[in-house]
């Protein structure tokens, strides 16, 4: 009846002529667009393994959407299945309970950079007032809302420091300008 062939490749001819072969290689398509079959080689076996093995029916061959996925071990898939479909909630929950944390955190460092770029404006416009360090050590006596603020930005033992710090305070300037 069948011959054992050593030949492993088998090729498959769609005439343009026959409307039942332009009907078939459009489901074809179809069905590989939807990438549920990698390959068109994928796609043959799978249909070849169900027509010859699944379906023992000696009659019609039943249509695909009547053929059973896998005869004998509905309840056992259906049981791996529920557990695949709970592990995979479970990881989504994870995942989105680490993206919340993630947010939070990004939020707190927006927070606190704001008030950090609100800091430097405020050492930016106070900055400009100021002719000389000297004058700032001679305004120290000024109310104790000023005080806080200038100190941590121009410290009175090193003015060179400061004037180091002037290109980048500048730049801060402008982004600050921006937003």
């Amino acid at each position: 009846m069948f011959r054992p062939n050593k030949k492993l490749t088998q090729s498959v001819t769609f005439t343009t002529e026959d409307a039942a072969d332009q009907a078939l290689w459009e489901a074809i398509e179809k069905e590989l667009s939807l990438t549920k079959y990698q390959t068109f080689s994928n796609l043959c076996k799978q249909a070849l393994w169900q027509f010859l093995f699944v379906s023992e029916s000696p009659a019609t061959p039943p249509s695909l959407s009547s053929m059973p996925a896998m005869p004998v071990s509905s309840p056992k898939l259906e049981e791996q299945i529920t557990q695949l479909q709970k592990q995979l909630s479970h990881l989504e929950h994870q995942m989105l309970a680490s993206e919340e944390t993630r947010f939070q955190q990004l939020q707190r460092q927006l927070t606190q950079m704001t008030q950090q770029l609100a800091q430097l404006q405020v050492a930016v416009t106070l900055q400009p007032s100021s002719p000389t360090p000297e004058a700032v050590v001679t305004q120290t006596p000024q109310p104790p809302s000023i005080q806080p603020v200038a100190e941590p930005v121009q410290p009175e033992e090193k003015p060179t420091p400061q004037q180091e710090s002037d290109p980048v305070l500048q730049r801060l300037s402008s982004l600050i300008d921006d937003f």
